[in-house]
């Protein structure tokens, strides 16, 4: 992790979506966990953006800012969006469940590593949206 990154943080990855699902999912996440910071801090935005190559759309969120309780309506996206969260186990399930609150969720495998894992999920409009 880079110097600004604990432990708390989480890197969510998503790619295979057009940018307004992207800040569907990225606006959710900032409701879920507000002190996210500045504008700019958070690595929200494409990491990668060649033409005709695949964008991935970062975000790192401090799982210390999880809002509790919140009321946040079940959204809607256009089509399935693959999100790789990458962070400890606990700030990784958090941001698990709150996705879950807002979208439909499967769950595509986990790998666990030393002292991180990586979860891979695939997103969908929620069943209630």
């Amino acid at each position: 992790m880079s110097g600004l990154e604990t432990a708390d943080h989480v890197s969510v990855h998503l790619t295979g979506c057009a940018k307004e699902d992207a800040s569907t999912v990225f606006g959710a996440l900032e409701a879920a966990f507000p002190e996210v910071g500045e504008p700019g801090t958070t690595g929200r935005g494409p990491a990668e953006e060649a033409k005709g190559g695949a964008t991935v759309w970062c975000m790192i969120v401090d799982a210390r800012t999880r809002a509790t309780p919140r009321a946040v309506a079940p959204a809607r996206l256009a089509s399935p969006v693959t999100v790789d969260l990458f962070g400890a186990a606990d700030p990784v399930r958090q941001v698990k469940e709150e996705l879950g609150v807002v979208f439909g969720v499967e769950d595509h495998g986990t790998v666990p590593g030393e002292h991180e894992l990586e979860v891979r999920l695939q997103l969908g409009s929620h069943p209630d949206a």
